[in-house]
């Protein structure tokens, strides 16, 4: 699985943590329906970003083609902790 985490989300003081007990309040970690790609990002920054693109995002699982293009904006905002 690729795993990709905005620079916002390792700023939580408690990311770490998150990846083994699940995400906090301020955090979402979504993954695409194939289960190859994981997004370790701020709830904020899926919020503003499904806002921009008018995505549904209502569930921890996301459709492939959902996923791609959360990773893309959120790659041509800079927002990724490595850029794709």
């Amino acid at each position: 699985m690729q795993t990709y985490t905005t620079k916002a989300f390792l700023e939580l003081p408690d990311a770490d943590e998150m990846r083994s007990n699940g995400p906090g309040v301020d955090a979402m970690i979504l993954q695409n329906e194939s289960g190859t790609i994981e997004l370790e990002a701020t709830l904020d920054e899926v919020e503003t970003a499904a806002d921009e693109l008018a995505l549904a995002i209502d569930s921890d699982v996301i459709p492939d083609e959902v996923m791609s293009s959360l990773i893309e904006h959120l790659n041509s905002a800079r927002a990724l902790d490595v850029p794709v």
